[in-house]
């Protein structure tokens, strides 16, 4: 049975309830890839629609939720990402936990295809799914996964929210001066709790584990390392 959906820009993978998730490539080559988007989808939900549809993209941001209008959703993203593509759709998720929403794009192709097909399944972004996770946790936290061209960072300070974005990144020390100047700015605890999930790195895992040791500041985190199936089981799965 089918647990949930994961699409990325390029690709989409659907996790099982298995524990084994399949993955296809978009060709935006062939004008007919919606076609085989389809095709995949319903092979692998013959069984079962998902539970969830996740979506992951670095374009979002928080809004308090005591201020949020959803006729203001354009506004929310313009001020920080500019204009939207012809090509996208606005959407966003309430997250009660934190009194806040995310408001992020999509493309349209993607939210047709969810509104035609699994119209009552809840659509939801990484970074959001990742911040209600991060409920119950009260000292200092971080909780960072790596993409292929960015990392999706949240921090708590004594359980409060202080960020949540997505960084652009060229290596693994440009991750770690990151996390060195708030570490410093939020004066975080030497026993920081750090949730690291490589997802899909430019780098092999160990590679940045080990320039890790050379920062002083951080030789007394408490640091989880956690791969791609291991965020999917544990932050994904409802």
């Amino acid at each position: 049975m089918t647990n949930f959906f994961d699409f990325h820009k390029d690709k989409l993978a659907i996790y099982s309830n298995d524990a084994e998730w399949n993955e296809i490539v978009f060709n935006f080559s062939n004008s007919f890839f919606k076609d085989e988007v389809i095709s995949f989808i319903k092979e692998r939900t013959v069984n079962g629609n998902p539970s969830s549809i996740y979506w992951e993209t670095p374009n979002f941001t928080l809004i308090p939720q005591s201020v949020f209008h959803s006729k203001h959703i354009e506004n929310y993203l313009q001020l920080n990402f500019g204009e939207l593509s012809s090509e996208d759709d606005y959407h966003f998720d309430i997250l009660h936990s934190q009194q806040a929403v995310i408001v992020y794009s999509i493309p349209k192709w993607i939210k047709e295809l969810k509104e035609n097909y699994f119209p009552i399944i809840p659509l939801k972004h990484h970074a959001g799914q990742l911040l209600a996770r991060s409920r119950g946790e009260m000292n200092d936290f971080v909780s960072i996964v790596v993409y292929k061209e960015q990392f999706l960072i949240i921090i708590l300070k004594n359980g409060k929210l202080q960020i949540c974005n997505s960084i652009e990144y060229q290596n693994d020390i440009d991750i770690l001066y990151f996390l060195m100047l708030h570490h410093q700015k939020l004066e975080l605890s030497s026993t920081t709790k750090v949730n690291f999930y490589s997802f899909e790195t430019n780098f092999p895992l160990n590679q940045i584990q080990d320039s890790i040791s050379n920062f002083k500041e951080f030789e007394n985190y408490k640091i989880n390392w956690s791969s791609r199936d291991e965020f999917y089981k544990t932050i994904m799965c409802v």
